[in-house]
């Protein structure tokens, strides 16, 4: 099955299954398939704990402060922030997919193709690249509390985050800010 790029993961579970564990294969299959030890994430996962992974070979991350990212769904929407205002706020910067939110450490971490880092040049917005390490949750994991998935996990490189999105993200609330 193949989901449309900002197409929310499916929460279904089967009665085998009651985690979810086999479902979005494809993008578990991928998010750890070039790992040293893949069944390290697996294991994590089945715990339902985030697996630690490295950053710089499928995917990194550009970390964003919750503060800006609420500041700008609550620009966006004229509703208290919660989460469809944090979702519509990255769907109106071109945002549809592969974000992660992190709300124990008050982080969003925006999945970008590797080699971005390398030119990345947003003070304040750091690009985890090469040699870090992201807490990614399983693919099934949609919901706080804990480490989740506000938009759909990847299932290959071509589902990651636009850079220029994010970008325009991070420059609008900026400028917002010097208003």
């Amino acid at each position: 099955m193949t989901r449309k790029r900002g197409q929310k993961a499916s929460t279904e579970t089967r009665s085998d299954d009651p985690m979810g564990l086999t479902l979005n294969r494809l993008s578990s299959r991928w998010l750890i398939s070039r790992e040293v030890h893949p069944s390290v994430g697996r294991e994590a996962w089945m715990r339902d704990e985030p697996a630690v992974i490295r950053t710089g070979i499928h995917f990194e991350a550009v970390r964003l402060p919750a503060a800006l990212v609420h500041d700008l769904a609550a620009t966006v929407s004229d509703e208290a922030v919660s989460r469809q205002s944090v979702e519509r706020a990255f769907h109106g910067m071109g945002i549809h997919g592969a974000v992660i939110a992190d709300p124990a450490r008050r982080w969003y971490y925006a999945l970008v193709p590797p080699g971005t880092a390398e030119e990345w040049a947003d003070p304040g917005f750091e690009c985890l690249g090469r040699d870090h390490y992201l807490g990614v949750p399983a693919a099934h994991r949609a919901e706080p509390p804990g480490t989740h998935w506000l938009l759909s996990p990847p299932e290959g490189e071509g589902d990651l985050c636009d850079v220029d999105a994010v970008r325009r993200l991070i420059t609008s609330r900026c400028e917002g800010r010097t208003r």
